[in-house]
């Protein structure tokens, strides 16, 4: 029973060996006692995920895609008719006591296989959907863009008779299994394994209980591993007996996501109490690793960095803290994994080597966002033991036919920092929005809103769990709250954290904010667009144009041009312009739309077009010691469609109705458009960096900020230019070390 971490393992092979020969006379004098007093006494072995309907894709376990089992396989609902009453009937099935929403459109990401179910019509009092009226099995004419879903009330149904077994439809979730520690700590990484069960927290038997147990329990809380724990300081409770232990004995192999997944037993005893062979309730320690072992318990502060070692996977386009699109670094390049085979297995080995837990979903086809560059990985298939996904068996790196539509993600399991406790909204509308407001010890305050970005702000919607960050509002005095004494000033965070008591900050002062200037978020749960540029149109287009002035009148109507230009005798003279073409994608999830409507626009007669944007990109040119010599602006005067990838379909024209940039496709602006340009005139020879920055001023909410930017190296000599190493801003740190 020894292995990586053999002290979790309870007593040695011998006292196993004794304990296993106890069991069985406990259970040959459980047959006698039953003959005798006339009770039934059984054991029984229960497989909990063995369900004939089941969500998928939610964020949570009442929520999802519904799946249902026919023929031995699982396909989903076709969405024509669906309504609240289907929601229900599913949602009661499911073991809840309702539903709260019902989805169409695929809401929760589409699924695969047969649609089982279409025109389902419920009355809400069903026992199962299938009792429904619906067109047969099979029987359809939808595709699973039109998945249906539906979002469950999360208390469970109270009118089940569960006295003798676990509902087999209700599965255990996170926030049903628990460490009691003899301490209080945060996060709660030790302790006695409890799981709620009718309203009450129950022990498990230690029977058996081994370091593979132990491992699944840690992955399920959040917790990477498993490590040896002091058994000694645990030896003075008094002994459990059977009829206190709601799971006599746990099998798990140590590759399971969840206790859902091993082999649970339970002695099915009426009022029999016969002892729990060990004495003892099951005990764990888990391993916080870097991620998690500097979280002071008192401050929340952050006390040391998650790690000095640059990481080559890394999650994109999630709102949450360990969920995201999988992305691996190889080759000098980060590319993604393909969801052919994808699972649980797979997606539990990328958690645990990012620090996380087990995985709770392992969602496809790109739910958060679609990426870009190689599909690195594919067909990928892991034991759930490995290290690392790259030690999975998997096909060779890019030798795949799959497309960024089938890229993979996971939903990670996380520590409880119980950060939530320490944040709230006032003021607002709803509970999306409003005044920020941060507790400090038994005080709450307020944050002064100069170095309130959108950064700061996604980490606050992230640290409420309301998704990502619509808006970062400076001012907040159009919304109600009560006058606090102290604020928190000088915030800055990087966007990663999961509080923000984790952010960098100047200090938490007794006064007012200067000017009054406090802090305010709008957050959603919405799909968001995710723009990211092209950054090897940039280097293989560039060039330089010396243009007359007589050509330049639109351009300097719309301020493209460098100040010392308004300086000069028009129309006489030119100017140098480095020009590049620029194609910008959208891989997220919804529409890239202005920020304002469009009857807001400003018509300009010139070029005869809308500007619905005051900056759409900003482009810069930077000497090596970092000083700014040339900047453009381009505003957004034709947000288009100009080429769709497979699957989608062009729906903006700028010339045609609204502006806008279509899932899935991009907006390309060729090098000759007035204003693609830099203008350099003046500028010395020498060796530049040219960053170019789509939406700077974040004013469209998107999935995913960092990838936002494009840096390359220019060699200018006074007439030719060439540029080189034209990447991603987000790739820089790998590519310099590397």
């Amino acid at each position: 029973m020894c292995g990586p971490a053999g002290g979790a393992v309870q007593g040695t092979q011998r006292t196993m060996d004794a304990a296993a020969r106890v069991r069985v006379l406990w259970a040959v004098l459980a047959v006698l006692v039953a003959r005798v007093v006339g009770q039934e006494l059984d054991t029984v072995a229960i497989q909990l995920d063995s369900v004939a309907i089941r969500l998928k894709g939610g964020s949570d376990d009442h929520e999802g895609r519904v799946e249902v089992l026919h023929n031995g396989k699982y396909g989903t609902i076709c969405d024509d008719e669906w309504n609240i009453n289907a929601a229900i009937v599913v949602c009661r099935q499911l073991g809840y006591k309702g539903a709260v929403d019902f989805k169409r459109s695929s809401f929760f990401g589409p699924g695969t296989g047969t649609v089982w179910l279409d025109n389902v019509v419920c009355k809400g009092n069903e026992s199962t959907i299938e009792d429904c009226s619906h067109r047969g099995w099979g029987t359809n004419d939808c595709n699973h863009d039109e998945d249906a879903g539906v979002v469950c009330s999360t208390e469970i149904r109270n009118d089940i008779d569960t006295s003798d077994r676990y509902v087999s439809q209700v599965n255990l979730r996170v926030g049903e299994i628990r460490l009691r520690g003899l301490t209080k700590r945060i996060p709660q990484a030790e302790g006695y394994v409890e799981i709620m069960y009718q309203d009450k927290w129950w022990p498990i038997c230690a029977d058996g209980w081994d370091y593979n147990d132990a491992k699944v329990v840690c992955g399920q809380l959040g917790f990477r591993d498993a490590l040896t724990v002091d058994l000694r300081k645990y030896r003075y409770e008094k002994p459990l007996m059977h009829k206190d232990a709601w799971l006599t004995r746990v099998d798990c192999t140590g590759s399971e996501s969840s206790l859902t997944q091993c082999r649970l037993e339970r002695l099915i005893q009426g009022s029999l109490s016969l002892p729990c062979l060990s004495n003892m309730t099951a005990v764990v320690k888990c391993d916080l690793g870097p991620r998690y072992s500097g979280v002071s318990p008192t401050t929340h502060r952050k006390l040391s960095a998650i790690t000095s070692q640059p990481q080559f996977v890394r999650l994109k386009g999630g709102a949450n803290v360990g969920e995201g699109r999988v992305e691996i670094y190889y080759n000098r390049q980060w590319g993604t994994v393909c969801d052919m085979s994808w699972d649980l297995p797979q997606a539990s080995v990328v958690c645990r080597e990012l620090g996380y837990g087990s995985a709770r979903s392992a969602p496809k086809r790109a739910q958060y966002g679609q990426g870009h560059g190689p599909v690195w990985l594919d067909h990928v298939q892991c034991t759930g033991n490995e290290l690392s996904i790259v030690d999975c068996a998997h096909s060779n790196f890019s030798a795949t036919s799959c497309t960024h539509d089938h890229d993979a993600s996971v939903q990670c399991n996380v520590p409880d920092l119980k950060v939530k406790e320490k944040i709230r909204v006032s003021g607002g509308r709803n509970p999306r929005e409003g005044r920020v407001e941060v507790q400090r010890g038994r005080k709450w305050g307020v944050i002064c809103s100069n170095s309130w970005t959108y950064k700061e702000a996604g980490v606050a919607c992230r640290q409420l769990g309301m998704g990502y960050a619509l808006h970062a509002l400076k001012e907040v005095w159009y919304f109600e709250g009560d006058k606090l004494d102290f604020v928190m000033a000088d915030l800055q965070c990087d966007g990663t954290e999961e509080a923000l008591h984790f952010c960098r900050y100047k200090s938490w002062a007794n006064k007012d904010c200067k000017g009054h200037q406090v802090a305010g978020i709008i957050c959603t749960q919405a799909r968001l667009p995710d723009l990211v540029p092209d950054a090897s149109q940039v280097r293989t287009s560039i060039y330089l144009e010396d243009r007359p002035l007589y050509l330049l009148y639109c351009a300097a109507e719309e301020n493209c041009l460098a100040s010392s230009a308004y300086q000069m005798e028009w129309p006489y003279g030119s100017r140098r312009l480095l020009r590049f073409t620029q194609a910008v994608a959208n891989f997220g999830k919804a529409d890239f739309r202005p920020n304002i409507d469009s009857s807001q626009w400003v018509w300009h007669q010139c070029h005869a077009h809308y500007h619905s944007m005051e900056i759409f990109t900003s482009y810069d040119l930077i000497s090596e010691n970092g000083t700014k010599v040339a900047e453009g602006h381009k505003a957004s005067f034709c947000l288009e469609d100009s080429h769709c990838y497979d699957g989608y379909e062009p729906k903006y024209d700028c010339n045609v109705g609204e502006q806008g940039i279509s899932m899935g496709c991009d907006d390309t602006y060729k090098h000759s458009l007035d204003c693609q340009w830099i203008d350099i005139t003046g500028v010395p020879s020498g060796q530049y960096t040219l960053e170019i920055v789509i939406n700077p001023l974040r004013a469209v909410a998107e999935m995913d900020f960092e990838n936002n930017r494009v840096s390359c190296k220019i060699s200018y000599n006074g007439y030719q230019v060439v540029a080189n190493e034209c990447h991603l801003g987000e790739d820089e740190l790998l590519n310099s070390i590397y």
